[in-house]
This record gives C-alpha cells, structure tokens and sequence, in this order.
C-alpha cells in the first residue's frame, strides 16, 4: 500500500468508516423492535450492522475507484489510500454476514435479504459501468434510502406478523425521508465536490437551487404530518417515536435552512449522521 498522502484522526477514521452509520442502524433497529412490540432474532444485532456497513463500505470504494488519488471528497481520498485493506474487510465481513444469516435467521426474512441483495447487485453494477452518466435511475440517495429502511424494517415487520398500523407506517415513511433527505442535504454541501470527482447526485441532476427548496418544504410538510399524527397519539410508544422523528427532521431542516453555521469542519456531515442516534431515545419510552 502506498504512503498515505493525509494525516487522519481517529475522529476522521470513524467517519471515514461509516461507524457513525452503523450506532444509527443500530439505534433505528432498536425504535423498529419497540414500535412493532416484537422481540428480535438476538443475532439480528450482529447481522443489521455488519450488513449496513458492507453495503455503505462498497458504494465509498466504487467513488473512490472513479478518480483513485485525484479525488477531491477526503472519504473517497480515504477509501482509495486503504482499498486493499477496506476491500478485505469488506469481503471479510460480506461473508461472515452470509454465514450468519444463513445459519440464524428465518427462512423468510433470508429470502427477502437475497432479494434486496440482488437490486444492491445490479445498483452497483450499473454505478460501475454506467457512472457517468447522470439519470435518476443511478441517484443514490434515493436508493440507499430505500435500502436503509427496507433493511432495517423487513425483519420486524416479518416478526410482527400483520400488516402496521397506520401511525406505524408513518413511522416507517418518516425514517425513508430522513434518510433521502439527509443523503440530499450532503450532496447540496458536496456539490462542487461531487462536479470535480464527477459523481451523480441528486443535487447534480437538480441543482443547488431547487435541492434547497426541496429539502426545505420536505422538511416541513413532514414536521406538519407528525404534528398531525401526535395529536391523534397522544399517549403511547408511537408518541415518543414521532417526537424523536419530529426533532431529527428539525435538526435536518435547521441545517439546510442556516447552511453558513455547518460549514465549518464538516459539521453538517457529521450532525446529519449522528441525528440518526436519536431513535435509542425510545428506550425512555
């Protein structure tokens, strides 16, 4: 492996790595369980994350693969200097995670992981081979989020026997546009970046201008639902879930809406990802 080309803090390294990512897979993981009142597959802990971080680890070295030491995105730079090691990792780990989703899980919900893993496939694939080219079909915010909640949801929801109720399906959508919106809302901070490495996003597809615009009355027709939604619950599990969504859409939205006060050391990256910490809140519940 080459001489790194940067200093990385340890800080930097967790970032890098996606483990803020992983503390909120688990965190929503475990606001799914208590939302659906079901008791989850105990190796269900190990596998989610583990699956989580395959998933995001791949998609950094795909980008990172695309301008190798040229790129200008400090994570791409990171995942470039230590491909070898991140791709054994990731080998590593992707078949451990099969091995313990064959062995553990039911039959069911290990059909329905293959069928995700399939479309994971065929994304990566076609953002291999085809990255240049700028259609919504590879607009990758939308599609990890899709991946994001599927992933943590399919289990519990398998578990839980029946279809959600509608306030729990609230929850379910609520935790999809967060995850779009702040996928989004780093590619509007990125988005010189994401022109100099060449990367689709949706802020590249839509521009700056109308990205903000979305994000910002996404942001509060969402907030006008949950407020909606509160009030038909007012005491109950699904109330503290809706709070906690309520307050991360906030927090979101205050970032896209006062940008300047995040700029400053990636602190929209790393309070975008972290507010995903918030659902373990539940456990107050």
């Amino acid at each position: 492996m080459k001489a790194n080309k940067y200093n990385y803090s340890i800080f930097e390294i967790l970032q890098y790595i996606s483990f803020d990512i992983v503390l909120g897979t688990l965190a929503m993981g475990y606001m799914a369980t208590r939302v659906l009142n079901v008791v989850a597959n105990p190796m269900w802990w190990v596998i989610l994350p583990m699956a989580v971080w395959v998933v995001y680890s791949l998609d950094h070295i795909i980008d990172s693969l695309k301008n190798k030491e040229n790129a200008v995105i400090n994570r791409h730079k990171f995942h470039y200097d230590h491909r070898k090691t991140i791709i054994l990792f990731v080998i590593l780990i992707g078949v451990i995670t099969l091995f313990f989703s064959l062995l553990y899980l039911e039959t069911r919900v290990l059909m329905f992981g293959f069928i995700i893993s399939i479309f994971i496939g065929i994304y990566f694939t076609i953002l291999y081979f085809f990255r240049k080219i700028k259609l919504a079909l590879l607009q990758k915010e939308l599609f990890i989020a899709i991946v994001y909640t599927v992933g943590i949801f399919m289990a519990p929801l398998y578990w839980y026997g029946s279809l959600p109720s509608f306030p729990v399906v609230l929850i379910i959508l609520n935790i999809f546009l967060l995850a779009w919106f702040e996928g989004i809302m780093i590619s509007w901070f990125d988005f010189d970046y994401d022109i100099k490495d060449g990367h689709t996003s949706f802020t590249v597809i839509a521009g700056k201008k109308f990205t903000r615009r979305f994000l910002i009355i996404g942001h509060m027709l969402v907030e006008i639902f949950i407020i909606i939604a509160l009030i038909i619950n007012p005491v109950s599990i699904i109330f503290w879930a809706l709070m906690i969504t309520f307050f991360m859409n906030v927090i979101l939205g205050l970032i896209i809406i006062l940008p300047a006060s995040f700029v400053r050391n990636n602190y929209y990256r790393l309070i975008g990802e972290t507010v995903f910490w918030l659902p373990a809140l539940v456990v107050f519940a």
